[in-house]
């Protein structure tokens, strides 16, 4: 009854976002442009990923781990017609000292994009519509997403409704993480999910600057330069539920429904030349989490953050449009404060110490919670810091990261750190 409530409900968020409208809409769902080119035409997509894991924690909730390892997902891409794309292959994983491959899937992937600012996506889900190359999952935060995942589970299947238009931009996806052979001791798993971003303001700003070189010979050489500038107010908010049950099992097992929900304000300042790239934003996020039980035990959280992005082209020609080789640099500083927090699929480091998740901490830590060692384990407050760099250059990119959170009551560190080499190409068959 419950996964019917919650199907029911994302069968009607599905519509309401597909017949919403905005008028003046002008913004493009990435890969628009190639449905247009590749129509007709039979191409190859390799996504390859070498990457080093590493998991350092203090803090007495959860173990650190490493994980080495590399990944494969060549995909052939058919265009059906200027709106629909087929897209089928495989992601094949494997981790560093093991003698087989951790993971092997087929992807098959139906695009249908009947507008410029609208997509569905049925099969494998893409993921990359609302990530960039510092984020994934659906660019959800850290509490409610565990970075590990991005290497632990990369693929997810389903069905998803991307909206990207002037005024408002949406990612609403359903994930089904297992199924259930009906009649067997096993229970089904899945993910449901819609995240939105709303402009309260938006305003630009375009600069024009005159540089005169004078040559030895020859007349002088007069160049344009333009810097656009925005700032804008933005209201992001999503909802997540995570069910695990299933209705034609043999095995009595409680059904469980964990929900997790965010409402924000965010300020976000821009400054593009084409050549350098500087954007600030300051996030003032709510999270929530709850139960579907009778005895609800509700949590919240505030994670206020102050994030830098830099980017710069590597090209010599500053008017040179070519955008494949850049350097990049992330920096984010926030403070969690978390009351009975929880997200099953988020990093258990914001988790907070209490009766509903002590079942996924280790029985010596939850009694030596409940003796007082611990004392305001339901309440957590957390420095964070995460510098990511990146260098790209002709579809390779490299890139490190470094997470660190600091444990104010439990005077404990963690520190998390990833490596890894991408490579991205695209290949014309027929």
């Amino acid at each position: 009854m419950k996964k019917t409530i919650l199907l029911i409900s994302f069968s009607a968020l599905l519509y309401v976002v597909a017949s919403a409208q905005i008028s003046g809409a002008s913004a493009q769902i990435p890969n628009d442009s190639c449905l247009m080119k590749n129509n007709g035409h039979l191409n190859l997509d390799i996504d390859a990923e070498a990457f080093f894991f590493n998991a350092e924690y203090g803090t007495p909730f959860v173990k650190g781990f490493t994980v080495p390892g590399f990944r494969l997902s060549p995909t052939l891409v058919y265009g059906i017609n200027e709106h629909a794309q087929l897209r089928v292959g495989f992601n094949a994983m494997m981790n560093a000292g093991m003698d087989s491959l951790q993971s092997f899937r087929p992807t098959l992937t139906l695009l249908y994009k009947p507008t410029h600012w609208l997509a569905f996506v049925a099969g494998t889900l893409q993921d990359k519509y609302q990530s960039s190359i510092f984020c994934s999952h659906h660019g959800l935060p850290y509490p409610v997403i565990d970075p590990a995942r991005h290497y632990l589970n990369y693929q997810e299947d389903g069905i998803q409704i991307v909206a990207d238009t002037r005024l408002w931009k949406s990612d609403t996806w359903l994930d089904w993480r297992h199924y259930l052979v009906p009649w067997t001791p096993d229970q089904e798993l899945f993910t449901m999910g819609s995240k939105h971003e709303f402009v309260l303001l938006n305003r630009s700003w375009l600069n024009t600057s005159i540089s005169t070189a004078m040559p030895l010979s020859g007349p002088c050489i007069t160049t344009e330069y333009y810097t656009q500038q925005y700032f804008r107010v933005l209201v992001p908010c999503f909802f997540i539920a995570n069910h695990r049950g299933g209705e034609l099992k043999t095995i009595d097992t409680n059904t469980v429904t964990h929900f997790n929900e965010q409402v924000g304000l965010r300020f976000e300042y821009e400054k593009d030349n084409g050549y350098r790239y500087h954007k600030l934003a300051l996030d003032f996020p709510i999270l929530f989490f709850h139960l579907d039980s009778k005895v609800d035990h509700g949590g919240n959280a505030f994670y206020p953050t102050l994030s830098y992005r830099w980017s710069k082209s590597l090209e010599t020609d500053l008017q040179s449009s070519n955008t494949d080789s850049r350097l990049s640099i992330f920096n984010s500083l926030g403070f969690w404060r978390g009351n009975h927090f929880f997200s099953p699929l988020g990093s258990p480091l914001f988790w907070s110490a209490n009766s509903y998740s002590s079942q996924h901490m280790y029985a010596s830590v939850a009694a030596d919670i409940q003796s007082g060692d611990y004392p305001n384990a339901d309440f957590r407050n957390l420095l964070t810091y995460t510098l990511s760099l990146e260098h790209q250059f002709k579809g390779v990119a490299l890139g490190l990261q470094v997470d660190f959170l600091h444990d104010f009551d439990l005077s404990t560190n963690d520190f998390i750190f990833s490596f890894f080499i991408k490579y991205n190409g695209h290949f014309s068959l027929l």
